[in-house]
């Protein structure tokens, strides 16, 4: 468990999802403190990106609670859309707008949702689009960009929201691999700046390299959690043995 004393940021608790008779996730307990950042593993169909959804309810939890901040938000009376603008998700496909140029759709929520002027949306958009070396593609279309152009816009899109933690569902898997890097060294830049993220991926290396700590999900729910040394070097867990001999 996370030494850290401070209230977390998410806390889970007895979080389960059903679909029909098919049980995806069960009893899932888990804190999430301020500048963790947490890398989820686990064979496909094992529930971890239903899990990353049910974090800002696009998936909706058959049961349990969800505190993020304090407020719990599976509360019928909880504005679902006002604490989805401080949680910045990243998918695998980038759901740009193809019609609207890179700094149209950087600017679009935080004009729409927070009432931002042109000129204060466009500032930070364009500082960020400066942070990830694509200051120079502000006003192309989507459809002028490689994949991990489009992908490192998409975690732009998310941190123009000045989000409190950022979730990412394999943001790598749908990248031919010499495009993998660029999106990675932004997701690494994140975690050095204490940025609080949840990231479901197949990346081992990175997880190792980047995680506070990694979880191991196995049949809807974490069967083994550790800093990133002890859960590569040393898992306790059969089921995470395995796994990780077939993909180390």
């Amino acid at each position: 468990m996370s030494v850290n004393m401070e209230k977390p940021l998410i806390q889970v608790q007895n979080l389960g999802k059903s679909f029909g008779d098919i049980n995806v996730l069960k009893g899932i307990d888990i804190d999430i403190h301020q500048g963790d950042v947490v890398f989820v593993v686990g064979p496909s169909g094992s529930g971890k990106s239903t899990f990353l959804r049910c974090l800002n309810r696009l998936e909706e939890p058959t049961e349990g609670k969800i505190l993020f901040e304090g407020v719990d938000i599976l509360d019928p009376k909880t504005d679902i859309d006002k604490h989805r603008q401080k949680m910045g998700m990243v998918f695998q496909q980038f759901n740009l707008f193809p019609h609207m140029t890179i700094l149209k759709n950087l600017t679009i929520a935080p004009m729409k949702l927070q009432k931002k002027s042109q000129k204060e949306a466009e500032e930070t958009a364009l500082e960020l689009l400066e942070r990830v070396g694509l200051a120079d593609r502000a006003s192309a279309y989507p459809s002028q960009l490689s994949g991990g152009q489009k992908q490192r816009i998409a975690i732009v899109r998310a941190l123009c929201m000045k989000p409190d933690v950022m979730l990412f569902d394999e943001p790598t898997s749908a990248l031919d691999p010499e495009m993998v890097g660029e999106v990675l060294n932004v997701m690494r830049d994140l975690a050095e700046e204490k940025m609080t993220m949840v990231v479901v991926t197949h990346e081992m290396g990175f997880a190792r390299e980047v995680a506070t700590r990694v979880l191991f999900m196995d049949g809807g729910n974490f069967v083994e959690e550790a800093p990133p040394e002890e859960f590569f070097g040393n898992p306790k867990n059969d089921r995470l043995k395995s796994f990780l001999s077939k993909v180390l």
